[in-house]
């Protein structure tokens, strides 16, 4: 009974992928604050791959519209012309106009169909386009969440590696401490015992060489005191 429930305890949540398919997203690739989410991190190879299938569909979308819009504006030109030459075909019996007539019929039949055809593969690019960008997003959370994991586990060891500065730095700050008081005293006493002319003589024979900061800092000390 016991392990039962450590299994059910134990037992991890998986995100379920279909929420997204219920969600309202946003095109990625349009969302500028999708691209600074690779602002520290490259882009995966599939993740590329994606996006590029995406630009490709918003491409094909955005052609295909303007196709659309030039191949009607042929219609109109095509049923303006047929209009002109009505009168002669119908009233004159003009054989010329006639076959005119007949090429912008058979145009404008052409320009049917593939308006049609058009319309089909416009009416099926916002699922396309919709599946290419849940794809890309699916790519894009297993890359970046692989890499805050990483983070994760780097922003730790910086907190270890910060205590551990923290520490060795208290440590050297008391070590400092400790000397300057040591020498401090040692230097009061030397100045009290043999007086500031002797005691600069020994500044001179033992700091002469010395890095000449030791010695204003110890007479500073004197002083202050």
């Amino acid at each position: 009974m016991f392990d039962f429930l450590k299994r059910r305890e134990n037992k991890k949540k998986e995100f379920d992928w279909s929420v997204l398919k219920k969600s309202s997203i946003p095109i990625l690739i349009l969302d500028e604050r999708w691209h600074t989410v690779f602002k520290n991190t490259e882009k995966s190879k599939d993740i590329i791959e994606k996006e590029e299938k995406l630009k490709e569909l918003l491409k094909e979308e955005s052609r295909l519209a303007f196709e659309k819009k030039e191949i009607l504006s042929r219609k109109k030109s095509c049923l303006e012309k047929i209009l002109k030459l009505t009168p002669e075909v119908f009233d004159n019996n003009n054989l010329q106009s006639k076959e005119e007539m007949q090429k912008y019929e058979k145009e404008i039949n052409h320009i049917n169909e593939r308006i049609n055809s058009i319309d089909a593969e416009i009416d099926n690019m916002p699922e396309k386009i919709r599946e290419a960008n849940l794809e890309l997003l699916e790519h894009t959370i297993n890359s970046v969440y692989f890499k805050m994991r990483e983070n994760q586990l780097r922003l730790r060891e910086l907190d270890e590696l910060i205590e551990q500065t923290k520490k060795q730095l208290e440590s050297y700050i008391d070590e400092k401490s400790g000397l300057s008081e040591y020498d401090n005293g040692i230097y009061m006493y030397f100045h009290d015992l043999l007086g500031g002319e002797e005691l600069q003589k020994l500044d001179n024979e033992y700091f002469n060489n010395a890095d000449g900061k030791m010695r204003d800092a110890k007479k500073l000390n004197t002083t202050e005191v």
